[in-house]
């Protein structure tokens, strides 16, 4: 019984150490949304002008991004749902529920990169890209929250040896 509770512990701990990883990269990922939202006055760059601070900012963003999302899907949504089996959590109409909303927002994620992440392409749009940066703000709003939700609802802040115990 001790190694079983021992084990679960490790996998709890594992699975939250996971997460608190990948939301002090969300975070990152904000502070740099926040900074590029200073943005607005891009649109107003004269041809002459070295908007190569702006891109390389942009460039940041889109590779946080893309990392971001990559290890919510190949990382810690997998590990949440075996948590959420393993530990008798699953519900499993809510987790589909959940992921097709976060699809939403990853297509709109994955178009912003695609669309600014060469220079280039981020000077031949610098004129919309501060109402996408908008538009991709709401979306990602949108997304943590139901990543929080997702969080909330299959990995509990108590170990599974506490639950036991309460």
């Amino acid at each position: 019984m001790a190694s079983s509770t021992s084990a679960a512990l490790a996998q709890w701990q594992r699975i939250e150490a996971l997460v608190q990883a990948w939301l002090d990269e969300r975070q990152q990922l904000i502070v740099l949304l926040c900074t590029m939202q200073g943005l607005k006055g891009l649109s107003a760059v004269q041809p002459n002008d070295n908007p190569q601070p702006i891109h390389r900012q942009v460039q940041r963003f889109c590779q946080l991004l893309m990392d971001y999302i990559s290890a919510g899907y190949f990382e810690v949504y997998r590990e949440l749902v075996n948590e959420a089996r393993h530990f008798q959590r699953d519900n499993p109409t809510l987790t589909r529920q959940i992921l097709a909303k976060l699809d939403r927002s990853t297509d709109a994620a994955l178009a912003f990169n695609e669309d600014f992440e060469h220079p280039d392409q981020c000077l031949a749009q610098r004129d919309v890209l501060p109402e996408r940066i908008s538009a991709l703000m709401e979306t990602l709003e949108e997304r943590f929250a139901l990543e929080d939700q997702l969080i909330l609802s299959i990995h509990q802040q108590d170990p599974p040896y506490q639950q036991a115990t309460h």
